[in-house]
C-alpha cells in the first residue's frame, strides 16, 4: 500500500472508533483475531496523536469522526508527517494487520469494489491513456464516458484505467453493473443504497426515497477521493443521480449508447481492434503456436471477427478448448455466413446475444431499418437509402439513423467522394440477415424495390450529366422509378463522376439482386444507366459482369430494344478491354440490326460509330471508313452533336493514316468545336492528342522525335515508318523540351513535359491500356 492508502485506512479506522462501532467489531472478532479490535483502534488513535504533536492534533483526530473536512485535513497532515518518517510508515503497516483491513473494508467506509483487470488485456493503450489523463485533470468532478457496441471491450478498458488510477483515490473505489442492455436496468435507488452502505452508512440511516439517498450520497462524497465506475449504463437519467457534486471524485461510465445529453469531460468512442491488436489477442488466448502454424487462416479468423474483442475471445477460447481442431477448419466454419454466429458462441458468451440485446432495445422503426440495411448485401449504403427502404421522408430517415448510430448497431463513415455512408460490419450484417429472415418475405422485397427504383432515378440523372448531347438510344423507361432525395442527385458532370464512383458497388449489387428476384426491367435499366460511367472508369470487367445479367433479363422480357442497347454496351467493354474483338464485332452488328428494325436512329448511329472504331483499331480502314461515314450521316440527320464529334475524330485518325492531313485537320476542327459547345472535356482532350499526332506525322523537318528517328533508321526510311518505330518502341524517360510550333497541340510554342503519347482519363487513371489511335 502507498503512504496515501495507509493514511486513508488509519483515518477510516479512527472514524470507526469515533462513531462508537469499536465494541461491536470487537465482539465479531473475538474468535479470529489475536487482539481485540477495540485495543487495536486505541493503539492507532494514540499513534496518530503522536504523529501530530500538541492539543491541535488530538482535537483534529476527534473532529475527524464528525467532519468530512477534518478527515481531509487529517489525511493531508499525516501524509506530510510520514513523508520524512520511514520508521513511522513501517509502524503503521504493522498496526494495520490484514484482519483490521478486512474489518475496515466491511465497516469503515473504504470500498474496494473494482473487478480484476484482464491479464491478457491487449491494445487500447491510447484509450486507457485518455481516461487516465482526463481523471487527473484539476477541477470539479470528472466524468468520462466510454461508449461503443456490445462486445467491443468497454468494461475491460475502464477497469484497466481504474487500476492505474486507484492509488489516487484512497477513500475507495465503487463499481456497479447497471444492466443497461437488459430489459430491466438496475434501479437507481437500489444502487445508491448499496453505495451508501459500502461507504459506511448504517442501513438503518439510509433514506428510503431516491432523492434522499442522492443527497446523502453526495454528502458522504463531498470531501472524499473516490473512484466510481458505472458499467453498462442505460441512459443519462440512470447515471445522473450517481455522479457526486464535489470536486474530488472521478466517474467512469460505460454504455452502448452515446448518452449525448450527458455532460462528460471526456468521451471515448471505442472502435474495433485494429488488425495487429486483434492478431495479438487471438494468439494470447488460443496459444501462439496454434495461430503461428497457419498464419493465413489466422488472418482469416481475425478478419471475420470484425475487430470485435468478444468475438476474438470466443474464437480463441474455442481453439484453446479443442486443440486437435485445425485453425483452417475453424476459419472455414467461421466464413460460412449461415454458421458464423453459431460458431461465435461458447457457454454463456455469445456474439448473437449481444446483438440481440441491442436490437430488442430499439423502437420498431429502427429495428426495421437494421433488418433492411443488409438486404442488398453491400458493405455500405448511402445514408439517403434509408428513406426509400423505410418508405419515410428524409427527416424521419435521418432521425432513425441517429438512433441506430447512438445504439452502435451501425457505423457511419465519410465516403471518398464526401458523402456519409452507413456501414454494417460482417457480424452485424449476419445478425441483421437473421432478423430479416424472421419477418415476412415481402417486407424486404418491397423495401429493396423502392431502393432500386430510387437508385435508378439517381443513376439516370448522373448518366444524363455524362452525356450532355442526350440519350444514345431509346427504350429505357419501363422500370418503376422512385424520386430520390435531392442530395442524391448529381447537379453537374463532376458530381456525376463522383456519384458513380461512390455507388459503383451498390449499383452492381442492385443489378445482381434484381436479376435474382426476377425484376427484369430494373436489372437491365440499372446496368444500362451505369454503362457510360463504367466506360469512363475503364471498368470493363464489371461492365461485362453486369451486362451479362442484364442481357439475360432482356431476353426473358423479349425486349429487342433492351437487347440492342445492352449489346452495344457489351461490345464496347469487349473492344476496349481487349478481351474478345470478334465477339465485340458480333455484338455491334446485332445491335445495329435490332436498332434498325425498331426504328431507333439514335441507337443505330451510336452502334455504327462504335463498330467503326473497332474496325479502325483492327486495321480494316476501308470498312471502318464506310461504317463511320454511315454513322456520320445518321448523326447529322438527327442531329446528335456529341456522336458526330466522336465520329469525326475517328474519321480524322483514318485520314491521318492515309496522309490526308488537310482533311484530318478539318475534321478535327469541326469535332473540337462540337465538343466545346457541349462542354465535353474528355472529347476535347482526345482531339488535342489526335491533333498533336497529326501535326507530328505531317511534319518532315524540325520535330525532334522525327529527326532522332531518321538518324536512327537512315535516310531511306519513309517518314511514316520512322513514326511507327518511335511509337511502338521503348519510350524515353520524361523530359521537358520545347518543340516547334507545328508540334504543339495548340499551335503555339510551349514547354511540354514528357512525350506527346500520354492520354487523359476520366476522372482518375486506371492501370489499363487506352484505346489506340
Amino acid at each position: 500500500m502507498t503512504i496515501e492508502e495507509l493514511v486513508a485506512a488509519v483515518v477510516a479506522l479512527a472514524i470507526v472508533a469515533a462513531k462508537r462501532l469499536g465494541a461491536g467489531l470487537a465482539d465479531r472478532a473475538v474468535e479470529g483475531v489475536e487482539q481485540s479490535v477495540a485495543d487495536r483502534l486505541g493503539r492507532l488513535y494514540r499513534w496518530m496523536v503522536g504523529r501530530l504533536p500538541g492539543e491541535e492534533g488530538a482535537a483534529l483526530v476527534e473532529e475527524a469522526g464528525r467532519s468530512s473536512a477534518a478527515q481531509v485535513q487529517l489525511r493531508r497532515r499525516l501524509v506530510l508527517a510520514l513523508g520524512e518518517d520511514p520508521v513511522g510508515v513501517e509502524e503503521l503497516r504493522m498496526l494495520l494487520s490484514p484482519h483490521a483491513l478486512a474489518l475496515l473494508s466491511e465497516s469503515s467506509g473504504i470500498p474496494r469494489q473494482l473487478p480484476s483487470a484482464l491479464a491478457d488485456f491487449t491494445g487500447r493503450g491510447q484509450e486507457v491513456e485518455r481516461l487516465v489523463e482526463a481523471a487527473e485533470r484539476p477541477g470539479g468532478c470528472r466524468v468520462c464516458l466510454v461508449h461503443g457496441p456490445g462486445g467491443i471491450g468497454k468494461t475491460s478498458v475502464v477497469v484497466q484505467a481504474s487500476h492505474q488510477l486507484m492509488q489516487f483515490f484512497p477513500d475507495g473505489q465503487l463499481f456497479v453493473d447497471l444492466n443497461g442492455a437488459e430489459e430491466r436496468p438496475v434501479a437507481v435507488g437500489e444502487v445508491l443504497g448499496d453505495f451508501l452502505a459500502a461507504l459506511g452508512t448504517p442501513r438503518g440511516r439510509i433514506p428510503d426515497d431516491v432523492a434522499g439517498r442522492t443527497r446523502q450520497f453526495r454528502t458522504e462524497l463531498a470531501d472524499r477521493r473516490v473512484l466510481i465506475v458505472l458499467d453498462n449504463a442505460a441512459s443519462e437519467q440512470q447515471v445522473a443521480a450517481l455522479i457526486p457534486g464535489g470536486a474530488s471524485c472521478v466517474v467512469l461510465i460505460t454504455s452502448r449508447q452515446a448518452l449525448a445529453p450527458l455532460a462528460a469531460d471526456e468521451r471515448v468512442a471505442l472502435p474495433g481492434l485494429d488488425e495487429d491488436a486483434a492478431w495479438d489477442l487471438l494468439r494470447r488466448i488460443s496459444g501462439p503456436d496454434r495461430v503461428d502454424e497457419d498464419p493465413e487462416a489466422g488472418r482469416d479468423v481475425v478478419g471475420l471477427c470484425s475487430g470485435l474483442p468478444l468475438a476474438l475471445r470466443i474464437a480463441g477460447a474455442r481453439l484453446a478448448t479443442f486443440p486437435t481442431r485445425t485453425l483452417g477448419s475453424f476459419a472455414r466454419d467461421l466464413a460460412d455466413d449461415h454458421r458464423r454466429l453459431d460458431v461465435l458462441s461458447l457457454g454463456e458468451r455469445s456474439v448473437r446475444a449481444v446483438f440481440r440485446a441491442g436490437y430488442e432495445a430499439l423502437p420498431s422503426l429502427q429495428r426495421s431499418a437494421f433488418r433492411l440495411l443488409s438486404a442488398l448485401g453491400t458493405p455500405d449504403l448511402p445514408t439517403w437509402a434509408l428513406s426509400p427502404l423505410l418508405d419515410v421522408d428524409a427527416d424521419a430517415a435521418d432521425a432513425c439513423l441517429e438512433e441506430l448510430l447512438l445504439a452502435h448497431l451501425v457505423q457511419a463513415r465519410r465516403g471518398e467522394t464526401g458523402g456519409q455512408r452507413i456501414v454494417l460490419h460482417d457480424l452485424a450484417r449476419g445478425f441483421s440477415k437473421e432478423m430479416a429472415a424472421e419477418q415476412p418475405g415481402d417486407e424486404a422485397d418491397s423495401a429493396v424495390r423502392r431502393l432500386l427504383g430510387a437508385l435508378l432515378s439517381a443513376a439516370d440523372a448522373a448518366d444524363a450529366q455524362l452525356r450532355p448531347a442526350g440519350a444514345r438510344h431509346s427504350g429505357r423507361d419501363g422500370a418503376v422509378r422512385r424520386s430520390p432525395p435531392e442530395d442524391a442527385v448529381a447537379g453537374d458532370v463532376w458530381e456525376a463522376v463522383h456519384w458513380f464512383e461512390a455507388e459503383r458497388a451498390v449499383l452492381v449489387a442492385a443489378v445482381a439482386h434484381a436479376h435474382a428476384r426476377g425484376w427484369w426491367e430494373l436489372c437491365w435499366e440499372i446496368a444500362d444507366a451505369m454503362s457510360i460511367a463504367l466506360e469512363h472508369q475503364w471498368r470493363w470487367d464489371i461492365s461485362r459482369q453486369v451486362h451479362g445479367l442484364a442481357l439475360d433479363a432482356a431476353d426473358r422480357l423479349g425486349d429487342g430494344q433492351a437487347r440492342a442497347a445492352l449489346l452495344r454496351n457489351l461490345g464496347e467493354a469487349l473492344r476496349d478491354g481487349g478481351d474478345d474483338l470478334d465477339r465485340a464485332a458480333e455484338c455491334f452488328s446485332e445491335a445495329i440490326a435490332l436498332f434498325r428494325s425498331s426504328g431507333d436512329a439514335h441507337g443505330e448511329s451510336d452502334a455504327l460509330g462504335n463498330l467503326g472504331i473497332l474496325q479502325r483499331q483492327q486495321g480494316a480502314l476501308r470498312e471502318a471508313e464506310r461504317t463511320l461515314t454511315a454513322a456520320e450521316l445518321h448523326f447529322r440527320a438527327l442531329p446528335l452533336e456529341r456522336g458526330l464529334a466522336w465520329t469525326l475524330r475517328e474519321r480524322a485518325v483514318i485520314s491521318r493514316h492515309h496522309a490526308q492531313y488537310t482533311q484530318a485537320h478539318a475534321q478535327l476542327d469541326e469535332a473540337q468545336a462540337l465538343f466545346a459547345a457541349n462542354e465535353e472535356i474528355r472529347g476535347i482532350g482526345w482531339i488535342l492528342r489526335t491533333r498533336a499526332d497529326t501535326e507530328k506525322e505531317s511534319t518532315t523537318g524540325g520535330c525532334p522525335l522525327l529527326t532522332a528517328g531518321m538518324e536512327a533508321l537512315g535516310p531511306d526510311a519513309p517518314p511514316r515508318v520512322v513514326l511507327h518505330r518511335i511509337r511502338d518502341g521503348p519510350r524515353p524517360a520524361p523530359t521537358t523540351r520545347t518543340l516547334p510550333r507545328s508540334c504543339t497541340p495548340s499551335g503555339t510554342t510551349a514547354g511540354i513535359p514528357g512525350s506527346l503519347w500520354g492520354w487523359q482519363t476520366w476522372p482518375s487513371t486506371k492501370a489499363t491500356t487506352p484505346p489506340q489511335n
